[in-house]
């Protein structure tokens, strides 16, 4: 699976947990936040395609997500980014 592929399974995922995801400008990566009761995970549109793919992987890591099926590839790459978050703080 190729990066843009990763990024718009990544994509899928949220939309099925009904979490929007916005591109923007600005001097941040990303992240989550809630706008009244809507979950929005927001990224920066000048990252890579990998920087993107971290952000949401990032996010997503935080969720449960045990009762849902995901790619193993996908819930690998979830995983991966959570482990490697743990610990840090970034916007």
């Amino acid at each position: 699976m190729d990066a843009q592929q990763l990024l718009q399974e990544l994509e899928n995922l949220a939309a099925r947990l009904d979490i929007a995801v916005r591109y923007d400008d600005g001097d941040f990566k990303g992240g989550m936040c809630r706008i009244k009761s809507d979950r929005i995970i927001i990224i920066n549109k000048k990252l890579t395609n990998e920087g993107k793919i971290a952000v949401l992987a990032r996010e997503l890591g935080t969720l449960d997500l045990s009762t849902i099926y995901i790619l193993p590839k996908l819930r690998e790459r979830i995983y991966k980014e959570a482990i490697a978050s743990e610990g840090k703080t970034t916007v």
